[in-house]
């Protein structure tokens, strides 16, 4: 495929039959180590998927006589995971794919939505989407910089959970008061302008 400039990453073009999933590839033969890995597992499109939450998880390879590695591969936040601790793969097998057109913010636990600061025409206006028509919320940037948008997960008994700070240029892709799993996907940051914002967990930029 194409080299990236991230490290080891190729786009899987012609490879993998689709220009739209982008995968990392076992560039050798050996036993996976996972290490410092945090993923949730999760149904898409009917089958059971492991999704990435850390970013700090290595996918290594090791020799299979010696246990020594042969090279330890970063795996992206919100890729989902082709291979378990201790399998065995050859080279050229996924290790994991990921969407290369958007950067993604997941819910790390299950739970409620609640919108916080999420106005239409103040933090975000309507947009369609070319490909579906679908209406979906983009967040700009407000003049208004004491209301920052996030999103809230709340538990049963109303409290929050965990809380997302939403960049600008976010399209937000799930609605208020929704009942999520852990691994949802909450917002889709296109790749294009992400590269000039700071995308780190969803944290507002600070200026």
């Amino acid at each position: 495929g194409t080299q990236l400039t991230l490290r080891t990453f190729h786009v899987g073009g012609a490879a993998s039959g689709s220009a739209t999933e982008s995968q990392l590839l076992a560039k050798f033969g050996g036993i996976v180590k996972l290490e410092d890995m945090r993923f949730v597992e999760r149904k898409h499109n009917d089958e059971m998927v492991k999704i990435v939450l850390g970013r700090s998880g290595e996918a290594k390879i090791v020799d299979e006589k010696t246990g020594n590695t042969i090279i330890a591969n970063n795996i992206p936040y919100g890729a989902h995971l082709s291979v378990k601790d201790g399998q065995k793969i050859e080279k050229g097998d996924v290790i994991c794919t990921w969407d290369p057109f958007n950067a993604v913010i997941l819910t790390e636990q299950a739970g409620k939505i609640v919108f916080e600061n999420i106005i239409e025409g103040i933090t975000f206006r309507e947009e369609s989407d070319e490909q579906t028509g679908h209406k979906e919320k983009v967040t700009i940037d407000s003049k208004d910089k004491t209301k920052i948008p996030s999103i809230k997960i709340v538990d049963k008994k109303g409290e929050t959970v965990k809380e997302y700070n939403i960049p600008v240029g976010s399209h937000i892709v799930i609605d208020d008061k929704d009942n999520v799993d852990a691994g949802t996907i909450l917002v889709k940051i296109p790749r294009v302008t992400s590269r000039n914002r700071d995308i780190t967990g969803g944290l507002p930029r600070v200026t």
